[in-house]
């Protein structure tokens, strides 16, 4: 598995947990430093990669080959190694060049077992909003790249540029699986257009998991268009950009979000009988779950200071945190109820995770009011509409 590396060890998590079978992790090797961590670690199938700029030192070399033999042997076994060919974690919507590892484990693999029918798979993963909670990712899986293709040239002793057509296809095939905004100057704009184009291809309130891919395409689109428009009529992206620079403050002085415009009549009627109805048990259900949640958030606010760690440290600390949480409530409740406790401490677990749910109905039915109810709300609306759907019609 080879995707781009853009929210550190959450990349690996979102794959073993949608794949559903062993996927073992190549990760960096400072991290195994420790003892427990080592152990801990290789528990859960992450085996180490040493790199110079780790500090790896003479034994660098050494010990890359003794991790890359482990791999082998798990190829040997018909199973599955991922590895991020890019070689760093940036969190931004590009891929970064292809390093030369992947290639060489691969070619090696192949080296050493002849037979073997190893595949290199291409994967995209593309985040809404990474360093925020509740936001989403759409995850692409390209057509396998099958290694064997390259042993003519491994035969004739032509390493490098089998390496280099390798990693040429390796880039092409990843970035087809991506939403890619070119340049780092549009980031901003690129994400608010994404944004608007992303809201109409919502998932259900109560959803997880789409197999459609029609928002990547949505997304992937409305990249292409920004991109080609950036590079061959700059006036014309200018005027884009003021467009959609004047929208999202207009949005942000009124007090609403985007997402409210992209919302039928009957949802915004759904969310607020639901805000309604279960605004008890969600107020209850935050005020129960208070302490942990916000404990977990300052460990991640205070531990972490590049945002491709974020997710990272907040959903470690928060699974931590939240499990050492339910078994002090069980032992609680137990303890005043018996057996009816174990019951009532689960019920206060998932009124939090109402709550959640009861948090986005709220604040759909708050954007609705300042629209309705509001001077500037009812002034604003209809132009902002407007300018929306010049927005989104822009590219025809």
């Amino acid at each position: 598995m080879a995707p781009n590396h853009p929210n550190s060890f959450i990349d690996g998590v979102l794959l073993s947990v949608l794949l559903r079978r062993k996927l073992n992790l190549l990760a960096r090797g400072d991290v195994f430093k420790k003892p427990l961590a080592n152990w801990a670690l290789r528990s859960m199938r992450v085996l180490p990669i040493f790199r110079s700029e780790d500090g790896a030192g003479n034994e660098q070399g050494a010990k890359n080959q003794q991790t890359f033999n482990e791999c082998y042997e798990i190829f040997r076994k018909n199973g599955m190694v991922l590895i991020f060919p890019e070689g760093i974690c940036v969190s931004e919507r590009r891929l970064r060049p292809m390093k030369k590892g992947a290639a060489k484990m691969a070619f090696e693999a192949i080296e050493k077992y002849p037979d073997m029918d190893l595949q290199v798979i291409p994967v995209g993963l593309n985040y809404s909003n990474p360093g925020h909670f509740r936001e989403e990712v759409c995850i692409n899986f390209g057509q396998p790249i099958p290694v064997q293709s390259y042993m003519p040239l491994l035969k004739e002793g032509k390493h490098t540029k089998a390496i280099t057509d390798f990693n040429t296809r390796l880039y092409e095939a990843m970035e087809r699986e991506m939403v890619i905004i070119k340049e780092p100057a549009n980031d901003l704009i690129g994400n608010r257009y994404l944004l608007m184009a992303r809201n109409h291809y919502k998932p259900g309130f109560f959803g997880f998991f789409k197999k459609s891919k029609k928002r990547f395409l949505s997304e992937k689109r409305a990249a292409t268009d920004l991109n080609n428009l950036s590079e061959t009529n700059p006036e014309s992206f200018e005027t884009f950009r003021r467009n959609i620079t004047d929208y999202f403050e207009n949005l942000k002085r009124l007090g609403i979000k985007d997402k409210y415009f992209a919302i039928p009549l009957f949802e915004k009627i759904l969310y607020l009988i639901f805000a309604i109805v279960m605004a008890i048990p969600a107020f209850i259900g935050l005020v129960l779950n208070f302490i942990p949640v916000r404990m977990a958030k300052n460990t991640a606010n205070k531990k972490v200071k590049k945002i491709e760690f974020y997710d990272s440290v907040y959903i470690g600390s928060a699974a931590l945190i939240g499990f050492i949480y339910s078994i002090l409530l069980v032992v609680i409740c137990m303890s005043l109820y018996g057996w009816e406790g174990f019951f009532i401490a689960l019920g206060i677990r998932l009124l939090g995770y109402l709550f959640l749910f009861w948090q986005e109905a709220a604040l759909n039915t708050k954007y609705w009011f300042i629209v309705l109810l509001t001077r500037n709300g009812r002034n604003l609306s209809k132009p902002l509409r407007s300018q929306r759907k010049f927005i989104l019609d822009y590219f025809g």
